[in-house]
C-alpha cells in the first residue's frame, strides 16, 4: 500500500516538476544551466523510480503463487529502488532552490517583455 501511494504522490511530482520545469529553459541560453540539469535529472529519477517499483511488485505478485518468500522479497525489494537510485546521483525528492525559481522566472519576464517591445 505504501508504494501504491508514493507512486501516486510521485505522479503528482512529476506533473508539477513538468509545468514548472518549464522555466528553467529560459535560463540555459544565458549560460546558466545547473538549474535545468538538476531539473533533466529529477524527471528521470522520477520515472525511473515509479517503473522499477511497478515493475517489481507486478513481478513479486507474479511470483506469490509459486514461492511466497521469494515473492515477498521481490515486493520489500520495490520498497528500496529510490534509495538505490539516490546512491547514483538520480533524487527522485523534491528540493527547491528558491534563487535558482526567482531567477528563472525574472528571466522569463525579462524575455517576455522584451519580446513583447520587439513586435509593437
Amino acid at each position: 500500500m505504501k508504494i501504491f501511494f508514493a507512486n501516486i504522490k510521485r505522479g503528482g511530482i512529476l506533473l508539477i516538476q513538468m509545468a514548472v520545469g518549464a522555466l528553467y529553459m529560459f535560463s540555459v541560453p544565458r549560460g546558466y544551466t545547473d538549474g535545468f540539469n538538476q531539473w533533466v535529472k529529477q524527471i528521470i529519477a522520477l520515472c525511473l523510480t515509479a517503473f522499477l517499483q511497478t515493475t517489481l511488485l507486478f513481478l513479486g505478485l507474479l511470483t506469490f503463487s509459486d514461492n511466497m518468500l521469494l515473492a515477498l522479497g521481490i515486493m520489500l525489494a520495490a520498497g528500496e529502488v529510490p534509495r538505490i537510485a539516490q546512491q547514483f546521483g538520480l533524487d527522485s525528492s523534491v528540493k527547491v532552490n528558491m534563487m535558482s525559481v526567482v531567477h528563472a522566472t525574472s528571466t522569463a519576464v525579462n524575455m517576455t517583455r522584451s519580446v513583447a517591445k520587439a513586435i509593437a
